[in-house]
């Protein structure tokens, strides 16, 4: 089993994890600050790509931990990278809203609606029938297809919402074709982008979460220390029933800076 006693960087997941809504989960903000008093570097990561990392930052901050901007990373950041990397200058139609849309123009990634050389789907809350249908026809025509990330649904007051998974099946539905890379938790692109960008071994990474399928996998797939909580959609019956197994099961975020202690004095 991995030691988290070797982690230098971690990696959180959001709701469910650090906060619920509005509220943070007990102690979630005084144990992050003490990793970061122990020498621990941060990074909050979001599969969400219909907010840009700015908007994430002002939402930690207002919420009352001081967050900085080296400590966010979003699913539209990894596929902004990506298409600098393999697609520099090429132009993207996006099925996005206007934080993605302006995330993507941040990174000085041209957009078109008419001609592009390739197509992007992210959790478009702002989607219309007709660029739906755009998206079908482009994807249609074999352009190269990426997606910022595979959740189904966003959790939401009274009902969940329609994720950027649901709109895939539709695209695959209607034209046959699923995404050709897809960015986000649990896909190895983002762990690979994430070691790079704190230029650090996958042994020297957590990644914190209160998913078994998106958070939990992509530490498994990785080669991270995979952290599950409690706090949020995994229950110890669901654990019991899954083959995708952690490294460590904690009840919340603020009992991590307690095994790390106790993992150094065994």
């Amino acid at each position: 089993m991995k030691n988290i006693k070797s982690v230098e960087l971690f990696v959180f997941d959001l709701d469910g994890t650090v906060y619920i809504g509005d509220d943070e989960i007990d102690g979630s903000f005084d144990a992050i600050n003490s990793l970061r008093q122990m020498g621990k570097r941060i990074c909050f990561f979001t599969n969400n790509s219909s907010r840009m990392h700015t908007d994430y930052i002002a939402r930690l901050n207002k919420l009352g931990l001081r967050t900085y901007s080296d400590e966010i990373y979003t699913s539209g950041q990894v596929t902004c990278e990506y298409i600098l990397d393999n697609y520099r200058g090429k132009k993207v139609f996006l099925l996005g809203n206007e934080r993605l849309r302006a995330e993507f123009e941040l990174y000085g990634i041209e957009l078109s609606d008419d001609d592009p050389d390739i197509c992007v789907i992210g959790f478009d809350t702002s989607l219309t029938y007709e660029r739906l249908y755009k998206l079908c026809k482009y994807v249609n025509a074999g352009l190269p297809y990426i997606a910022t990330h595979p959740d189904f649904f966003c959790p939401a007051p009274g009902c969940p919402m329609p994720d950027i998974g649901a709109l895939m099946e539709a695209v695959r539905l209607t034209v046959g074709r699923s995404p050709d890379i897809i960015m986000g938790k649990p896909h190895k692109t983002a762990g690979e982008r994430l070691a790079k960008k704190y230029n650090l071994h996958p042994r020297q990474i957590a990644m914190v979460g209160d998913r078994l399928y998106t958070d939990v996998a992509f530490g498994k797939n990785c080669g991270f220390v995979s952290v599950l909580v409690l706090s949020g959609e995994t229950d110890k019956e669901m654990l019991s029933r899954s083959k995708i197994k952690p490294d460590y099961v904690l009840d919340k975020v603020k009992d991590i800076p307690a095994l790390i202690k106790e993992e150094q004095e065994a």
